[in-house]
Formats: structure tokens, sequence, C-alpha cells
């Protein structure tokens, strides 16, 4: 079989290949200019009607993926690329063709090549902004919707970015953003359930309303908030006003 096998090959046709033409650069529409030489060979017994054009389609084929990657300015770079592939005998896939052997040779016109350069420059710099407003409007919005459910963040994301305006002023600029914020989303989750306790506590008698109030702090003692539990504590030694609604159920002196 081996020896069928090289006797095959010895009956063959051969022939060279030459041809100018252009290759694609990393950046579309700039072009390298190629001048492509090489060796190709064919057995008599199984003819192909143009193996010049077989070995000539698959060598541009393997040197267009090996530069098609590399910068207009890098022509010896993907030259070099593209003759590692080319530099070994190789059967043309599907194909009664063996490419002998290949060299192209690779040049690039210098304006083109920094006109290149130029633009691939200003590519990255656009991507480089886009993902960074993309990171400033999600930081945006995250912060949008954390403040909307708890406007008291804007605390702990003010101070954290900005430590050295920890005084009295910007505490009180930083409590004006939390009402904004409460009266832009009245209909937040934490303003409905404050608005339905205040509703609730108004409505009790007195001694309720104290006993209330001092279960509460015995929930935020629990949760290690010492220093809310004492304000709730005294809030409910405070007398608390009568809601109109309250003071009508009582009804007017001689009724």
């Amino acid at each position: 079989m081996r020896h069928r096998i090289s006797g095959w090959w010895r009956r063959q046709r051969r022939g060279s290949l030459e041809l100018c033409c252009t290759l694609d650069s990393e950046l579309p529409g700039y072009h390298f200019e190629a001048h492509l030489t090489g060796a190709w060979q064919q057995p008599v017994a199984r003819p192909h009607h143009n193996p010049q054009a077989a070995a000539v389609e698959y060598a541009l084929t393997l040197a267009q993926e090996a530069v098609g990657t590399v910068q207009l300015s890098q022509a010896a770079l993907a030259e070099a690329r593209a003759n590692r592939q080319l530099g070994r005998p190789m059967d043309v896939p599907h194909t009664p063709v063996r490419l002998l052997w290949a060299h192209i040779r690779l040049t690039a016109d210098p304006q083109q090549a920094d006109r290149a350069d130029s633009l691939l420059r200003d590519q990255h710099q656009t991507e480089h902004h886009a993902r960074q407003d993309h990171h400033r409007l999600q930081r945006a919005k995250d912060l949008r919707d954390a403040l909307l459910t708890d406007p008291s963040l804007a605390f702990a994301y003010w101070f954290l970015d900005h430590p050295e305006t920890v005084d009295e002023q910007s505490v009180q600029r930083v409590e004006h953003l939390i009402n904004a914020a409460a009266s832009y989303a009245p209909h937040t989750t934490w303003v409905q359930v404050a608005r339905i306790l205040q509703e609730f506590v108004h409505t009790l008698p007195d001694e309720s309303r104290q006993h209330l109030i001092i279960s509460l702090a015995h929930i935020l003692d629990r949760y290690g908030h010492t220093d809310r539990a004492q304000q709730l504590r005294a809030t409910a030694q405070t007398p608390q006003p009568r809601t109109p609604a309250a003071s009508e159920s009582q009804g007017r002196p001689g009724d």
C-alpha cells in the first residue's frame, strides 16, 4: 500500500502560482497589498480541472485568517503570521491538489496605516467612554431605586464618596434631599407603612398608644438600635395631639 501511494503521487502534474491582491486588515476598508508565490502538485490519476485555482484559493484563505486581526501598521507581523501557515506542504481539503509551498509578501501604504491607527484609537476611546457612561447611568439608576425605597440611604451614599464634607451644612443638604425624595415618591412602601402606622396610632387611646410605642422600642432594642428605642420611649411619654377626626369623634360640649 505504501508503494502504491508513493507511485500515485510520482505520476503527477506540477505548477507554480503567483499573483498580486489585497487582504483585509483588522479595520474594515483598509487592506494589505499582497504578493503571493508558491507551487502545487496534482496526481495524474485524479485530475482536477483547475488545480492552480484550488491552490491559490486555499493559500489566500489561510493568509486572510492569519492577517485579519492585525493592524495595517503591523505589516511585518501580519506577513510572518501568514508565512508560518503557508510554509509547509498541505493537501487542499476535499480536492486532489497539494500546496507544496507558498510565500506571501505584505506591504501597506504609510498614510493609510496612520489613518487606520487613528480611527482605531478613536474607536477604542469611544467604546471606553460608552462603558463609563453606561456604568454611571446604571449607578444613578441603582441609587434612585435605593433612595425611593429608603431616602436615608442618601447619607451613606454621600458620605461614602465625600467623607470630607461631614459638617452641619452638608447634613442639612442631605436632609433636604431625603425630603425631596419622599415628596417625589409618595407611594413607595416605606411611606405607605409610615402613614398606616400614623393613622393607626392616632386612633388609639393614650394607654394603648403608649403600649404600642413601648413595644416597638423593645423590638428596636432587640435589633441593636438603642438610641432609636430611647427616642420612641420619650415619644411615648410626650402627650400626642389629637387629630381633627379624633377630636370630632369625642363631640362638642352641649351636644
